[in-house]
């Protein structure tokens, strides 16, 4: 009797088990089928679960071109800050509320660029304020990605302007970069005009050291004007503004339409059908506009370049450039790819730079500050009525297939 006593309350206990199994079972069930597709947030950090499944080459070849890939996390977050993570941290210690706007510098596509200084130390910085709604309206998260990453990676070069502090809110993306108070290039050769060779020769020279940088991490810049080259107070210039910047390495090729209209190389111009797509050496190209607008005083073109027929331009008679300035600017305004001006060391041979030293320069040993003074001294000359001096951009940052 007693053993039969305890084997009856035995299988009381496990029947009983079992039905708190199932009752358990069940309660679980209709609330997976009640609440499918809410996202909950638990206020225990539990420990997220790995799994063990090994996924083919195939799949992460899909997944690493997927721009939003790396924004996944093991908790929901927001459908606003998630596709910009992890390279805009929601809390990275420093915020909007740590500094204190003290004027607008410049507007764009995107959002603004604002004068700031810190609250606790009153220290002056530059941050650029993006409107996410405007990214994601352009379909341009992997841009702003890669903006802040090239920041990251390449901001230890002293002609490249380095990110200090970036994060985002709700409504932004935020990042804060050393504030140049020089000025820029442009606003400069628009009161002076013309400069004088040898401080051609060491701004130019720095922008190609930048450039070779850029070149050699794996980056194409794409947009390389006076408008994007500051002064720092030293005279040395700092090449600001990624964000047309893209991943690319040696001997690769794009086709997106993207940069300032009369700084574009010809190739980038042409559709995809009829060309090839285009490579680092439109960096140079605009190299070539540049260097011909600092000699010139004026662009190398005129209205809207057609350069399906020619890509041909004339230096003026009263002209101050060496001949050997003009050489430089035809080997870097040349047509055909292959045939142009594309490499930092192809610059040093040039006989423009003939006993120059560019190590010298890199360390910023050379003092253009005098030189650079002398220039804010001019004036330009009276700009005749049917001249253009100003051409509109292109924003716009199309993928042609």
């Amino acid at each position: 009797m007693g053993n039969r006593t305890s084997e009856c309350n035995a299988k009381r206990s496990d029947s009983t088990v079992s039905y708190q199994e199932a009752d358990m079972t069940s309660i679980i069930h209709n609330l997976s089928l009640r609440f499918a597709g809410v996202s909950f947030q638990s206020s225990v950090n539990h420990p997220p679960i790995c799994s063990k499944a090994r996924l083919s080459r195939r799949s992460l070849k899909t997944h690493s071109s997927d721009p939003y890939l790396s924004s996944k996390t093991v908790w929901p977050v927001n459908l606003c800050e998630a596709p910009f993570l992890p390279e805009f941290p929601i809390r990275n210690g420093i915020d909007e509320s740590n500094f204190k706007v003290l004027e607008i510098i410049s507007s764009g596509g995107y959002g603004k660029v604002f004068k700031v200084a810190k609250t606790d130390d009153g220290d002056i910085f530059a941050m650029k304020v993006i409107s996410k709604s405007q990214v994601l309206k352009d379909n341009a998260v992997r841009q702003v990605k890669d903006e802040i990453k090239i920041h990251l990676l390449c901001g230890h070069h002293p002609f490249l302007i380095p990110g200090l502090f970036h994060w985002q809110s709700k409504k932004h993306l935020y990042l804060v970069t050393p504030y140049i108070s020089g000025g820029d290039l442009h606003k400069l050769w628009k009161s002076t005009g013309c400069f004088d060779i040898e401080l051609i020769k060491i701004y130019v020279g720095e922008l190609a050291l930048a450039i070779d940088f850029l070149h050699h991490a794996g980056i194409i810049y794409r947009d390389l004007k006076m408008e994007n080259i500051l002064l720092e107070s030293n005279g040395h210039l700092k090449v600001i503004d990624f964000g047309l910047s893209k991943w690319l390495s040696i001997g690769g090729r794009t086709y997106t339409l993207c940069g300032t209209l009369h700084y574009m190389a010809p190739e980038v111009l042409q559709p995809k059908s009829i060309g090839e797509g285009y490579t680092h050496s439109v960096d140079w190209w605009s190299l070539g506009v540049l260097l011909f607008a600092l000699l010139e005083g004026q662009f190398p073109y005129r209205g809207m370049p057609d350069f399906r027929e020619t890509a041909d331009f004339e230096f003026t008679a009263e002209s101050a450039s060496c001949e050997s300035a003009r050489r430089l600017v035809r080997s870097l305004l040349t047509r055909e790819p292959s045939q142009r001006l594309r490499s930092l060391l192809m610059l040093q041979r040039h006989g423009f730079y003939h006993h120059f030293d560019f190590d010298t320069l890199k360390s910023q040993k050379v003092d253009p500050l005098p030189l650079l003074e002398l220039q804010r001294q001019k004036s330009r000359p009276q700009l005749k009525e049917n001249e253009v001096e100003d051409f509109s951009e292109f924003d716009t940052n199309i993928e042609v297939r």
